[in-house]
């Protein structure tokens, strides 16, 4: 606990966003391995996987090395996660965009509940993911490490 309280508030921005690149990709997985989609794009998962290491990198290298270097390597970290999980979205929304016009909008699929229910859970992955891009975006221009006495 004592660790937490000396931290910038960047440090917990950074902590909010991750928690949401994991539910968001919690929330991916069940939806593609869904009984109406079952199309897993692995790229996807790699990003997102990519995007947590960068951001775990970025929140503990203030700790471990100091000095100019360090703090455009922290933030070049920080803009490369953002950038995972934006293009990790965006993949997500272009497998999806053409099965929301079978599924809402055409009678192809009228009464099929296993596809209106996927569709709408990944209509809601697709808000957790466009949430989380603009904690991301967000949390990138706060600074993180300690704070000085």
């Amino acid at each position: 606990m004592e660790f937490m309280k000396k931290q910038k508030f960047g440090f917990l921005a950074n902590v909010v966003v991750a928690i949401m690149a994991l539910v968001s990709l919690g929330f991916y997985i069940s939806n593609v391995t869904s009984a109406y989609y079952q199309d897993m794009n692995v790229n996807v998962i790699i990003m997102m996987a990519g995007a947590l290491v960068l951001l775990a990198a970025s929140m503990f290298m203030p700790h471990i090395a100091q000095g100019v270097a360090a703090a455009i390597a922290v933030d070049l970290l920080r803009v490369g996660a953002a950038v995972l999980i934006i293009l990790s979205g965006a993949v997500f929304i272009g497998m999806r965009v053409e099965s929301f016009g079978y599924i809402f909008a055409s009678n192809l699929e009228l009464g099929n509940k296993a596809a209106f229910s996927a569709g709408t859970q990944a209509i809601v992955t697709i808000i957790l993911f466009v949430v989380t891009w603009i904690f991301s975006l967000i949390a990138s221009f706060i600074e993180i490490g300690e704070k000085r006495a």
